[in-house]
């Protein structure tokens, strides 16, 4: 249900050890209302407890997660969409990077799988091959910088940043978040789509924000938008520190919970 529910499956979800985990012990899958955007009503998993993070994949259980993926596919999705993911799988495969640099295989396809479900669409075949190389120069440099500390994967492009280094948090000056300052550990990094650190939003896998709430926007095109909408949201607005130079296309909101309130 959460595949027809359009919510991401974090692979980490379809391995044959969880697979078997939830089989043998059923009490590990929990259940709870409120995680789908468009029927909150709607009881789906909880895929944010009981199992590892989908950036804890490694190279050598993807192709088993990927084609448990591919099985789930063939029951909720016709064949030109099976398809489809079928390609992307032997694109990531055949990647040098598989074996070199596996957490930008591992990023580019986290975010190829969170755009279908969230939007419905597969970018163009020029686009995708655009948007490989762009991930690829992203995790080289993040992997030169030492951004991924202590074996981490954290999947966010770095020329564009939802957030800047630094700790962040809850704001206490009417916006939603503040920057930190001073410290630029990739653990302290704030996504604005959930509200915690360590990631940055074009990266994050979470289901529901740091508050229990179902996040009402995503990462499309290195922009934070509104899931219902699709309206552009001020990421700066969001750090507190918007300069309010841009046209009202681009909404002065919570990130988190799309009120306008907090301004």
């Amino acid at each position: 249900n959460l595949a027809r529910a359009k919510v991401h499956i974090p692979l980490t979800l379809l391995t044959n050890v969880a697979l078997r985990k939830m089989h043998e012990d059923p009490g590990c899958v929990k259940l709870k209302k409120g995680l789908v955007l468009n029927d909150p009503k709607m009881i789906v998993m909880d895929t944010s407890v009981g199992f590892p993070l989908e950036s804890t994949i490694t190279a050598d259980v993807f192709f088993e997660a990927q084609s448990n993926f591919l099985k789930l596919l063939e029951l909720i999705a016709d064949d030109i969409v099976v398809n489809r993911f079928i390609g992307h799988r032997t694109f990531c495969m055949s990647r040098d990077e598989y074996t070199s640099n596996f957490s930008a295989v591992l990023k580019f396809d986290i975010e190829t799988r969170r755009r279908f479900f969230n939007t419905g669409i597969f970018l163009d075949p020029d686009t995708y091959r655009e948007r490989w190389s762009e991930v690829k120069i992203d995790a080289r440099l993040d992997r030169d910088r030492g951004g991924n500390a202590g074996g981490r994967f954290a999947p966010y492009p770095s020329r564009k940043p939802d957030a800047p280094p630094g700790g962040a948090g809850p704001s206490n000056d009417g916006k939603p978040f503040r920057r930190g300052k001073g410290d630029t550990s990739t653990d302290n990094l704030l996504c604005v789509i959930c509200g915690r650190t360590g990631h940055k939003s074009s990266g994050c896998t979470h289901t529901q924000t740091c508050k229990g709430t179902i996040p009402v926007c995503m990462s499309q095109d290195n922009k934070i938008v509104l899931k219902a909408t699709k309206e552009i949201v001020c990421i700066s607005y969001n750090l507190g520190r918007c300069p309010a130079r841009h046209g009202p296309e681009i909404l002065h909101v919570c990130s988190q919970c799309g009120s306008a309130a907090h301004g």
